[in-house]
């Protein structure tokens, strides 16, 4: 009867292990995760794309810079020639202190950005950044709440169950009870006259009346079960 519920009754050992399955199987729990997972992946790829954006921000300066062409003026009757990437880069070798001021004169403001939290892009992206965290967190804590809300379902369903369990318990005691003393009044009936036939049936009418209500018992604690099931396996939320 119990299918796939590990127990069904109001012990604290048993009301745990409901709650536990009935978090574990939420549908509505699982979208809520999976969602965050998404979210927290995307804000470790924008944090890894922001760090690498700050990074090459720092040296593009100087990149720009190295690889541009650059037209010096002859000398004593000399032609003009061009200065390029590798003129630059022989020079660093050639007179490394004038090489080392120019390379720092070149990054040194980027790397002061870089320092200061970058750019107005980089702050931008910072700042969205933030806001999704924000955001990650109020889930986590709406999440928190559903949670909260399953574990007293699960309660309130259990106890309602056992209520009904109860009366149905009685109903079906009170229903044997009924059928033996239909039984006994039906051999009056037969076999004396003290029993009537309009109290013969009356007492019929009274059986039946009886087992009607063991039935709508039996159906109350079958429905309360069932919904106990949905809601611990899985196939309903809250």
């Amino acid at each position: 009867m119990l299918g796939e519920l590990p127990c069904l009754e109001t012990a604290e050992a048993c009301i745990k292990e409901l709650q536990t399955l009935a978090i574990q199987n939420s549908s509505s729990l699982a979208a809520i995760d999976e969602r965050v997972q998404i979210v927290e992946q995307k804000i470790e790829e924008a944090r890894k794309n922001n760090q690498d954006t700050i990074r090459l921000g720092v040296f593009e300066p100087l990149v720009q810079s190295y690889l541009k062409l650059e037209t010096i003026p002859g000398q004593n009757g000399q032609p003009a020639r061009q200065r390029g990437f590798l003129d630059r880069i022989f020079s660093i070798f050639a007179q490394p202190l004038s090489g080392i001021n120019e390379v720092l004169s070149l990054i040194g403001v980027p790397l002061f950005k870089n320092m200061i939290g970058g750019g107005e892009a980089a702050q931008a992206r910072t700042i969205a950044i933030t806001d999704l965290q924000v955001k990650v967190a109020e889930i986590q804590r709406q999440r928190g709440e559903l949670a909260d809300k399953t574990r007293e379902a699960v309660i309130m369903q259990v106890l309602d169950f056992d209520v009904v369990r109860r009366d149905f318990q009685v109903s079906q005691e009170i229903a044997r009870r009924e059928v033996l003393r239909a039984k006994l009044v039906e051999v009056d009936y037969r076999f004396t006259a003290e029993v009537s036939t309009q109290s013969y049936l009356s007492n019929l009418s009274s059986l039946d009346q009886q087992k009607a209500q063991t039935y709508r018992a039996w159906a109350r604690m079958r429905s309360q079960m069932t919904r106990i099931k949905l809601l611990v396996l899985g196939a309903e939320d809250g």
